[in-house]
């Protein structure tokens, strides 16, 4: 049954590469640093990307240390589609706490950051979130300030957020069920979650939950979630909204909302191979009825690290393409968005050998995407 899948896949694959056509933009692809680890025991984890509305990128992330008791949000911006990055700044550090899966939503000229904070070390009990903005471009950042959330233990909202047509802002999120039953879990392992999202009609400081997304399949590893968490989406050109979830299975999963994320279809099984480690999407600037996805291609590992476009709102992909890989080492948690030239750019962490880890960059277009090996 699983070769029929995949010869089947291939098949799809091929009729959409066909569909898009030939003889655009010469592939191209380049590939760095926004920032290296200084030892193996400092970490830069969690990565998410955006691009402003003066065009600028910016990526946040999480810095912390082996054995740590804190941890931090910090950014840097690139004012040149990707190719070179400022000296990070912090932008949420609650003291004595882990700060961790930043995400970002653009509000017009608003820039707004978000955490997950937990205490350390983490009981898997009550997480907190927090929030800074800056509307002058990352020039200056307000003080962050604690949002309040509808569940004990927020996590996995490490993806960007959208604002849609009417106004409204949409953060994806994850809450853990065993924390909500006062029962936390001891492990990972051992947590089950729901996704849905947060949405929001004052600009960013109060949210109201939608969605209760889950399922009830067999984990394929004991380290791995039950449930489905960290959710990305992006709103297709329609106006429905397009959802890849996080599981402990081999396989991503999806939903969709035809009502601006009021409402959503139960989760299944996607397309795309993809095993605990989460997906990033964005909807392409100069062919809007196009998606693209970054994720780790594989039923057990955080690697490689692979994108693929959709031209029919995620039901079928073009063939995957590699954009890192590893021989053990994770390269995963990546994000993605265009810069103002056009080019995808990626940003994803980086497990070295000796144990640090790096946040890396790749730019590319889309020719490269579907150009053929």
């Amino acid at each position: 049954m699983r070769r029929w899948v995949f010869c089947a896949a291939l098949v799809s694959c091929h009729l959409v590469v066909l569909a898009w056509g030939q003889g655009e933009d010469k592939p191209f692809f380049e590939t760095g640093s926004v920032r290296e680890a200084a030892s193996p025991r400092e970490r830069h984890a969690y990565p998410v990307i955006a691009r402003t509305a003066g065009g600028q990128l910016l990526t946040v992330w999480t810095v912390m240390e082996v054995g740590g008791r804190d941890g931090r949000i910090v950014g840097a911006f690139s004012r040149d589609g990707g190719r070179t990055w400022s000296e990070p700044v912090t932008l949420i550090d609650i003291p004595g706490k882990l700060d961790a899966d930043p995400n970002i939503l653009i509000d017009g000229h608003r820039i707004l950051v978000y955490s997950t904070t937990v205490e350390v070390p983490n009981r898997i009990e009550k997480s907190e979130v927090w929030m800074t903005a800056s509307e002058d471009e990352g020039k200056s950042w307000s003080p962050p300030v604690l949002v309040p959330m509808p569940f004990r233990y927020v996590v996995g909202k490490r993806h960007i957020g959208l604002k849609l047509r009417d106004g409204t802002l949409v953060m994806p999120f994850s809450w853990d069920l065993w924390a909500e039953a006062g029962t936390p879990a001891r492990t990972e392992g051992e947590m089950d979650l729901k996704s849905g999202v947060l949405l929001s009609r004052d600009g960013g400081r109060t949210w109201t939950p939608s969605g209760e997304l889950h399922i009830f399949e067999r984990k394929v590893h004991p380290s791995a979630i039950w449930g489905c968490v960290e959710p990305a989406i992006v709103e297709l050109a329609n106006g429905e909204l397009y959802m890849l979830l996080r599981t402990g299975t081999e396989w991503l999963y999806e939903a969709r909302s035809p009502d601006g994320g009021r409402t959503w279809t139960p989760p299944v099984r996607s397309p795309l191979l993809g095993h605990n480690s989460p997906a990033a999407l964005w909807r392409l600037d100069r062919n809007p009825g196009e998606i693209v996805v970054i994720w780790n291609n594989s039923p057990r590992h955080r690697y490689p690290l692979t994108v693929a476009l959709s031209a029919d709102g995620g039901r079928s992909w073009s063939r995957p393409k590699i954009v890192a890989t590893s021989d053990g080492p994770q390269v995963s948690y990546p994000g993605i968005t265009q810069a103002p030239d056009g080019m995808l750019v990626a940003v994803w962490q980086q497990q070295r050998p000796d144990g640090g880890r790096d946040i890396r960059w790749a730019r590319f277009n889309r020719a490269w995407v579907l150009a053929e090996p």
